[in-house]
């Protein structure tokens, strides 16, 4: 009897402190002042992208940028800083 009181004490403290880090995590994020600023108009046209080439898709992923682009049957992966404006990585896939 002694070990089954012991056992549901653990369980009934393991379910609060379970409880209050779900609430905990569920507020910060939902009250966090994260914001991306994002650059300046001008150095978003800075963008290299060719004139005959079509976004295949477009990601945001934190602060970066994620475009693949397909140009003559070739694609290409670039990844652009949102905070900077900067390309970070390049990709040729033939």
């Amino acid at each position: 009897m002694k070990y089954l009181k012991f056992i549901v004490i653990i369980m009934g403290l393991l379910i609060f402190f379970g409880t209050a880090t779900i609430i905990y995590v569920v507020f910060d994020r939902f009250f966090s002042n994260k914001t991306i600023t994002f650059p300046e108009n001008n150095e978003l046209k800075r963008l290299n992208i060719d004139e005959n080439s079509e976004i295949i898709n477009s990601n945001i992923s934190d602060d970066k940028l994620i475009l693949t682009i397909k140009l003559n049957e070739k694609y290409q992966i670039i990844i652009y800083d949102l905070k900077t404006g900067k390309q970070l990585h390049f990709f040729k896939i033939n």
